[in-house]
C-alpha cells in the first residue's frame, strides 16, 4: 500500500521515523550515536534557508523518532 502524500503548510510539524531492516539495530554503540547526530547537525546546517527546526528527537537502538516543524519548504 502506497504512502500517503503529506499534507504541508508554512509551520506545520511532522513526526518522522526510520527503523532498521527488519528491525535491526541501526546504531551499535556510542559512536554510532554521535555520528548521527553530528549528520543531523549538518544537514539542517545545509537546509538552514528552508527554516527547519527539530523539536525533539529519539535514538534508539534500532529506529529513530524526530518531530520536525518546517517554515519554508515541505519535507522531501
Amino acid at each position: 500500500m502506497p504512502t500517503i502524500k503529506r499534507k504541508w503548510y508554512p509551520g506545520a510539524s511532522y513526526h518522522v521515523t526510520a527503523r532498521g531492516n527488519h528491525r535491526n539495530d541501526i546504531f551499535k554503540n556510542k559512536e554510532d550515536f554521535l555520528h548521527y547526530l553530528t549528520l543531523m547537525k549538518e544537514t539542517l546546517d545545509y537546509y538552514m534557508y528552508d527554516k527547519y527546526e527539530v523539536i525533539s528527537y529519539c535514538l534508539m537502538d534500532n529506529h529513530v523518532h524526530i518531530l520536525i516543524r518546517t517554515e519554508e519548504k515541505p519535507l522531501g
